[in-house]
């Protein structure tokens, strides 16, 4: 299993020479996301996706921004 620093590392080399730190920081929010959520998975820490739909729709209405087709 690959440390964190060895992924940081591999996602450093992959971005392109020029990217700003912003891009560089939102890739690694996104890579650690990512992996947290494998983790949660393999623990069985999931969600149904019929949760998902109701908290979905529960934000949607608390921030007035209607629904979406199939919510």
């Amino acid at each position: 299993m690959k440390t964190a620093k060895q992924r940081l590392s591999e996602l450093l080399d992959r971005m392109p020479d020029d990217a700003s730190m912003d891009t560089l920081l939102s890739e690694m929010h996104f890579v650690a996301s990512v992996l947290r959520g494998v983790e949660e998975a393999e623990r069985g820490e999931l969600v149904s996706h019929e949760e998902v739909k109701a908290r979905l729709k529960r934000w949607l209405e608390s921030h007035e921004r209607g629904s979406i087709s199939g919510v």
